[in-house]
């Protein structure tokens, strides 16, 4: 049975009167990218103390990759990398001579780690320069490369993307996700929701002390939305509720009036020259073995020109589409598993069909909706 590579078990801790940490217990894979996400004052940063050796624990147990941190913190550190929200910096050395003097604290060889350290986070360019002259974004890279020299198994990363411009961000987010496939488990503290959806492979939803929810971001949406469906039915405890399909079968409507390509063309997979990508496999597995969903579920909302009804028969069944809801005044709901290429493939299948569209818009990021319905903004 393969080992956490993060267990926290019934994790308590007080800072004077108030309990910051109460009976928080989760794990994390393997190979997995974790989002350990809260308000300010949830506890976030006192449960990363703790999993990081820097503060022991009242009560509870936390392991990194089978190791106890309280009793063997020294284990622990050679295993790990972090990185601090706002890590302070050495700023007048240059790049290299700072992973160097680093290289050296660790006792690793200073030349071939650093080389290659330098290049898998692309600061070849900047190696010469002083820390001191380089942006935001890229000491945050060159923090992320300094807790690399040891080659950990796991890094726990503090808000790694606080106060990044947008590029600066997609940059930190490619790189951790190049380093998931180099076989590394990350554990990431954020509060920018629609980052961590692009790269989180679980997540772990933190509210006044307490775990609220932990697991796969698919999964947790869908018990959302079993619980949703079950509520909005009035079902009994111990009744099953129906299935997600039927939430969007679409209705029978009249066909176009323009010519397009025939609706059944689109059941079933997809034929070579559709419109729409083929659909990918349901799970994929990570360089460290764990399983991860491709895609959770989304929606996307259209506007066309006339009656949206008509527009049904040249969505429902194409491969990607979850389902298809009409509505009022040319709005149409799309339930989907696909990329924005599949946005965009959508679009220009319905343009080609003769559907007039005049509104694009997606519908509120899955984690973000998650994280809405399950906290309250309670605050300690």
């Amino acid at each position: 049975m393969t080992v956490p590579a993060i267990r926290v078990r019934h994790l308590w801790h007080r800072f004077g009167n108030v309990d910051v940490l109460r009976d928080v217990s989760f794990e994390v894979g393997q190979g997995e990218i974790f989002g350990f996400i809260g308000p300010n004052g949830a506890g976030k940063t006192t449960t990363i103390r703790i999993m990081t050796t820097l503060l022991d624990p009242m009560a509870g147990r936390v392991e990194i990759d089978g190791i106890d941190v309280a009793i063997d913190p020294d284990r622990v550190r050679k295993i790990i990398g972090y990185m601090p929200d706002h890590a302070g910096v050495y700023e007048r050395i240059t790049v290299r001579e700072y992973l160097e003097f680093f290289a050296d604290a660790y006792a690793v060889p200073t030349v071939g780690i650093v080389d290659a350290v330098i290049e898998l986070t692309d600061l070849g360019n900047l190696q010469d320069r002083l820390v001191v002259a380089l942006s935001k974004g890229m000491k945050q890279r060159l923090g992320l490369a300094r807790i690399l020299l040891h080659d950990p198994k796991v890094l726990i990363l503090d808000e790694p993307a606080s106060d990044l411009d947008p590029r600066a961000r997609i940059e930190i987010r490619d790189l951790l996700l190049e380093l998931r496939e180099l076989g590394k488990t990350i554990f990431l503290s954020s509060h920018i929701l629609t980052e961590l959806s692009d790269v989180c492979t679980s997540i772990g939803i933190l509210e006044r002390g307490q775990l609220v929810v932990a697991g796969p971001i698919g999964e947790i949406a869908e018990r959302l939305e079993a619980q949703r469906r079950a509520q909005a039915v009035g079902l009994a405890e111990g009744d099953v509720p129906p299935p997600p399909s039927q939430s969007f079968a679409p209705p029978v409507a009249a066909p176009l009036e323009t010519p397009g390509p025939d609706p059944a063309a689109f059941a079933g997979a997809a034929p070579t020259g559709a419109y729409f990508p083929a659909q990918p496999a349901d799970v994929m597995t990570t360089a460290g073995g764990a399983d991860i969903p491709l895609a959770a579920r989304k929606r996307l909302k259209l506007r066309v020109l006339g009656d949206s009804r008509g527009v049904v028969p040249l969505l429902a069944g194409g491969t990607g589409v979850l389902g298809v809801e009409p509505g009022p005044g040319g709005l149409l709901g799309v339930a989907y598993t696909g990329d924005d290429r599949f946005v965009a493939d959508v679009v220009r299948h319905l343009v080609a069909s003769g559907v007039g569209v005049v509104g694009v818009e997606a519908e509120r990021n899955e984690l973000e909706r998650i994280f809405l319905e399950v906290t309250r903004g309670d605050l300690q």
